[in-house]
């Protein structure tokens, strides 16, 4: 932003100013060519709750008000619900009548069961059973496709149906309703509607709950739908009992059959199998081990044999006859024969030592050993076919035992086959008869009791007929509409405030528009259900009242504002319409004229000319409009204000033919500089800013510029406009004044301590 001198400088065509230097305007001019600082949020704590509670009271009061009433006329108006409660307790669980195992007694029914027999009772299986026991689908009430029930004559929509009932037959009324299971869902559809069930804790108690708008047909429903469930209860566990005994019959007489079918066919199998069940009967097993232990020693003796068959033939090719031979080899005639063969060598030796080798005496020496030799041999070879003939023997005997064994273990497995067969028979025997037996034993505990059947559900209390209705409640609906209308007027209230941005807090405003608040105009005072007092008749009745007082500071502010200099022309104007800028100018050219300065209040705002209406002038002798023609002079146009001698006010009335169009000529600054030559102060009421440019324009010929906010009224963005459009013309000091302001607005804190206050600050202004 430019400074003032800057302004003024661009502003060289402007043809008045008489601001000078020493302004307070230009000590604040570089103030203002500071950036803006960011605003401070807004804070809502308890003071701020209090003033929005303050302000918005009415508006509370009426919603409260409002709610409360509408709540009343609904519990009054609304109609009337009826509830009535039955209760059943659920018994022990009972057990499966096909379950073997016995339960445990006084075991409390689980939440499962409990849960169970809760939307048993809400099913529309059995709803179904509560319509047609009670013939509900002929109440128009739950069966809404029949005509309302008649009340105190007959139905109005019935009047149609007869009538159609005579002209084309009396079918005419059933064939236009829908068939008969569309009618009975409708009605079980409305009978659970109306039906709750609840259950208390882990109590074993149930309550059913029917809420209709006639009490004695609530209570009705609701026993009948207690007595209806447990006679429901009986019947199922009667079928359950029924269907578990014709189960088990039959099941027994199946048993049965299966049983002589395998028992003739374990006797069948046995006979052509040869086999028995008794294992004491069956001599097969004790034969096969006998024959293994004859094999495993035949085998033995056979290599036994063939050992002795090697072992001898070993002896006779080496010629080994030792002790450890085989018997056969050690026999007396095997011995003789060796002990002549060692006398015949022992003498063919002595000969052959004596005689030479071809001596007749040593070959007739070796003949003798040869034929013992050869007799030696022949033992031997005889010895070896014996050893021979047994292995031969044991082989065969080994060979006979081995085939033997084989067709008997082949006939053992044959046997055991079967005995396996039979064994698997005997094992469904005895499944099928101790099923049977299980059968037959439950049969008879069942058989006995299928037409004696307790319930597991029983009633404990009967629902009696309500005598007060359970919907609408007069005092539950009032209390709750109050609360809700005081929460909707607290949010609604809340919701108004976040979105207000009307100006109420003071500082906030001056850091918003950067300009200094001159003064704070209270509202006029006011009794209760009595009008306020006009400006004027304040002004000039109570001079010392706070309203006056308020005039006197703005009007010291302006002085100070224009440097304390005697000529001083002030422009007052707002940014719309109703925010007291005419009461302002008013108030602040009385100020001046009882200060004793020669004041002229002009009135500029030539398109509603309220100032001459507000003031209740008379007429002058001439009209602006013959001033400006130069058919007058300024003291033609003028009126003494009577009670203020000091004070002179040009107010054109409706008549005056001065056109607007004047404020954009030469005119306008030819008359205010005349007005400036005759009087000290001159007051001009100009039009609103932010509806007229005529305000910028004049705000080129003033030394200063007071700009009128209303309290709860102006709104910050508002201003802040106002504000910036007289600065881009440069030149006069603005100043702002606060208007309709609760002269008490600083006196916060608490209830006694504010009131406190109030009190001595009304002391400096006596009514």
């Amino acid at each position: 932003m430019k400074t003032y001198e800057n302004d003024k400088q661009t502003s060289g065509a402007r043809s008045v100013s008489l601001v000078d230097e020493n302004s307070v305007w230009n000590r604040l001019g570089p103030f203002l060519q500071e950036p803006l600082e960011p605003v401070e949020e807004r804070t809502f704590g308890a003071r701020e709750l209090y003033s929005l509670f303050r302000r918005r009271l009415l508006l509370i009061v009426a919603i409260v008000i409002v709610g409360t009433a509408l709540a009343f006329i609904a519990s009054v108006e609304l109609p009337k619900t009826y509830t009535a409660r039955s209760m059943i307790v659920v018994e022990t669980d009972d057990p499966n009548p096909l379950d073997t195992t016995q339960a445990q007694p006084n075991q409390q029914p689980d939440k499962s069961r409990m849960d169970t027999e809760a939307d048993l009772i809400t099913s529309r299986v059995f709803a179904s059973l509560v319509v047609d026991r009670l013939d509900l689908i002929k109440d128009p009430d739950f069966n809404t496709y029949l005509p309302p029930a008649a009340v105190g004559g007959t139905s109005i929509l019935s009047i149609p149906q007869k009538i159609l009932a005579l002209v084309v037959g009396a079918n005419a009324q059933d064939a236009s309703l829908p068939p008969t299971n569309v009618q009975q869902d409708r009605a079980i559809s409305s009978y659970l509607a109306s039906l709750s069930v609840d259950r208390s804790g882990e109590s074993a108690a149930m309550t059913i709950s029917f809420f209709n708008d006639d009490a004695a047909t609530a209570a009705g429903i609701a026993n009948a739908t207690a007595r209806l469930f447990v006679e429901w209860s009986r019947d199922n566990k009667r079928q359950d009992i029924k269907d578990a005994v014709g189960f088990l019959r039959q099941q027994s007489t199946e048993l049965a059959s299966r049983i002589a079918a395998i028992e003739g066919e374990i006797a069948k199998y046995a006979r052509e199998h040869g086999v028995s069940s008794d294992p004491r009967d069956d001599l097969l097993r004790a034969s096969i081990q006998q024959a293994n232990e004859q094999l495993s020693t035949a085998r033995g003796e056979y290599t036994q044999a063939q050992a002795r068959l090697a072992q001898v033939k070993l002896a006779a090719k080496t010629g080994d006859a030792g002790a450890d031979v085989d018997p056969l080899l050690s026999s007396d005639f095997l011995t003789s024969l060796r002990n002549d063969e060692a006398t015949a060598m022992r003498d063919r030796a002595q000969l052959a030592g004596n005689y030479g080798r071809n001596h007749p005496l040593v070959q007739e020496a070796d003949a003798k050993v040869a034929a013992v030799r050869a007799m030696i041999s022949q033992e031997m070879l005889r010895t070896i076919a014996i050893l021979e003939n047994d292995v031969r023997v044991d082989e065969g005997r080994v060979d006979q035992l081995t085939r033997t064994l084989q067709a008997s273990n082949e006939e053992l497995r044959q046997r055991s086959l079967a005995e396996a067969k039979l064994r698997e028979l005997n094992n469904n025997l005895t499944t099928e008869q101790k099923l049977y037996d299980l059968v037959s034993g439950k049969l008879g505990s069942l058989d006995p009791f299928s037409d004696a059947v307790e319930p597991g559900v029983r009633t404990v209390s009967m629902a009696e007929i309500p005598t007060s209705p359970s919907f609408p409640k007069l005092r539950l609906m009032v209390a709750g509409g109050f609360a809700t209308s005081l929460v909707l007027a607290l949010i609604l209230v809340l919701t108004l405030e976040s979105m207000d941005v009307r100006i109420r807090d003071l500082r906030r405003a001056s850091k918003l528009i950067r300009a200094p608040l001159l003064a704070s105009i209270p509202r006029l005072p006011r009794k209760f259900l009595r009008p306020a007092l006009p400006p004027l008749e304040t002004l000039l009745s109570k001079p010392r009242s706070a309203f006056s007082d308020a005039f006197r500071s703005l009007y010291s502010a302006c002085t100070r504002m224009n440097g304390g200099r005697v000529k001083h022309v002030v422009l007052v104007t707002s940014g719309l319409p109703q925010e007291g800028k005419t009461t302002t100018a008013m108030g602040l050219a009385m100020a001046a004229g009882m200060d004793g300065a020669l004041t002229a209040l002009i009135d500029l705002d030539l398109r509603t000319r309220h100032l001459h209406t507000s003031m209740g002038l008379g007429s002058a002798s001439k009209t602006l409009d013959d001033y400006l023609r130069g058919d007058c002079g300024l003291a033609e146009i003028v009126q003494t204000l009577p009670e203020i001698p000091q004070l002179d006010v040009m107010a054109p009335r409706t008549d005056d033919q001065t056109s607007p169009e004047f404020l954009n000529s030469s005119q306008l600054a030819k008359l205010l500089e005349a007005f400036r030559l005759e009087y000290d102060v001159v007051i001009i009421d100009a039009p609103p800013m932010l509806v007229l440019e005529d305000a910028v324009r004049i705000a080129a010929s003033v030394d200063t510029v007071v700009v009128v906010a209303a309290c709860d009224s102006t709104t910050q963005e508002a201003l802040s406009q106002v504000v910036e459009r007289l600065r881009f013309t440069g030149g006069p000091s603005i100043g702002w004044v606060f208007n309709r302001v609760d002269p008490f607005q600083q006196a916060h804190g608490a209830f006694r301590k504010a009131y406190l206050r109030r009190q001595q600050i009304r002391r400096y202004f006596p009514v």
